[in-house]
């Protein structure tokens, strides 16, 4: 009978010690991969969309599209503050801006807070979902592009995150805290997302009766 509860009690541990094992192997490689959030797809009906390509502006549209509005007032319900959408369609520079379809998050990168704000939501909308579906909520909003504090997240570049600096400026210690997005958080989206027709939009309840 001893030698059978010894038994017992090293398989025991034995399993104990591989669970062990296995699940700090798990963490460790999410840890590595950035993995730590996973986002549901729970809610959608509609499979995610594909990474989308850039679109530029090619047109003036000074009214606001529903899904930018949406998108726009979700981010302030988060913190930070409402900035830009449209923009004058003058002069010969391409902005999404002028096709309504950008917007403006208000943050301070000098701020500690605002600086949480922006983390958390680049590692929300760039995490996988449960399926394995990386950039998940990115890809379902529609979201073109981010920049934020001299880095940019585009979808044609599989969101990964790449050094920017703007045209306007020669380098960054001579570049304004706007052009280098440090004093807000950029964030353009495709003209299906604009207009709320990627599945994000589609699964708010707010917004189920409202897209046309």
């Amino acid at each position: 009978m001893g030698a059978i509860v010894r038994a017992v009690i090293l398989l025991s541990v034995s399993l104990s010690l591989a669970l062990a094992m296995t699940l700090s192997g798990s963490l460790a490689a999410s840890a590595k991969d950035g993995r730590d959030t996973v986002t549901s797809s729970a809610p959608y009906l509609m499979p995610v969309e594909p990474y989308a390509g850039y679109q530029p502006q090619t047109t003036c549209l000074r009214t606001p599209k529903t899904g930018v509005l949406m998108l726009a007032d979700w981010l302030v319900a988060r913190g930070g503050g409402y900035g830009t959408i449209s923009r004058s369609c003058e002069g010969s520079s391409t902005s999404e801006h002028k096709e309504s379809r950008a917007f403006d998050w208000i943050l301070d990168a000098r701020v500690e807070a605002d600086q949480a704000l922006a983390a958390a939501l680049l590692d929300e909308i760039l995490a996988p979902d449960d399926t394995g579906e990386p950039h998940a909520l990115a890809r379902r909003m529609g979201i073109m592009y981010v920049i934020w504090d001299d880095h940019m997240y585009a979808a044609y570049d599989g969101f990964e995150p790449k050094r920017y600096l703007s045209s306007g400026c020669r380098t960054r210690r001579t570049c304004s805290p706007t052009l280098r997005h440090r004093d807000h958080m950029h964030i353009s989206l495709t003209r299906k997302g604009a207009r709320g027709k990627t599945s994000w939009y589609l699964a708010q309840p707010a917004l189920a009766s409202v897209v046309p």
